[in-house]
């Protein structure tokens, strides 16, 4: 499936699923395209990237804020990715056309500086991690296609979860409607997402 296909197949597929569900859902990828995908978000660097930019790669997609206080929420999300790319990085002979994307709700407080500084916290690796942020209504557009519901309260925001994962050719492989400890999960599903066709993943981790 053509990788344009990524962002309408968020959209649909995960607005299909319910936020108390419990379990990582795999969803079928239908046919479309979205102007987010080329639509110029800024990354932690300052500079504007798209999705586009990203096609050929297996995705891991997560929403979050940096001054999130509840330890098991936003930063649990970061540390999965922390983790999961370390797990990444340790097995023997594993591909490396992966990325994962950080999105902010809170793009006034969450500027480019702000989310440089936290992403090294996490020891992250901007060829394969990136933090985003841009004008709100975007924001608010991607977060909704992703069944990502957020409200401001003060200097914070009650949110759901979701970390998607989308393989090379822009389908949406796996769901997580959870926060908790799924770093395994995540690196497993991007290798999964990688391995040629009709050969197994390899396990996430050193031998």
């Amino acid at each position: 499936m053509p990788y344009y296909r990524l962002i309408a197949c968020l959209g649909i597929c995960c607005l299909m699923l319910s936020c108390e569900r419990q379990a990582p859902v795999a969803s079928p990828s239908p046919r479309g395209k979205h102007p987010l995908l080329d639509y110029a978000f800024t990354n932690e660097l300052g500079k504007p990237m798209t999705l586009g930019q990203l096609r050929g790669k297996a995705l891991a997609l997560t929403f979050f804020f940096t001054r999130c206080p509840n330890p098991d929420y936003c930063p649990r999300l970061s540390k999965n990715f922390q983790e999961a790319a370390e797990k990444l990085r340790a097995t023997p002979g594993a591909p490396t056309n992966w990325h994962f994307l950080s999105v902010t709700f809170d793009t006034v407080y969450d500027t480019p500086t702000v989310l440089k500084a936290y992403a090294q916290r996490y020891n992250y690796d901007p060829a394969h991690w990136s933090f985003l942020t841009g004008p709100p209504d975007k924001i608010a557009e991607l977060a909704a296609l992703n069944d990502v519901n957020f409200d401001r309260e003060g200097g914070f925001y009650n949110h759901n979860f979701r970390t998607l994962i989308i393989d090379p050719a822009g389908a949406l492989q796996m769901m997580f409607p959870i926060a908790g400890n799924i770093s395994d999960d995540i690196a497993a599903e991007i290798l999964k997402a990688l391995a040629p066709p009709n050969q197994p993943a390899p396990s996430p981790g050193p031998e």
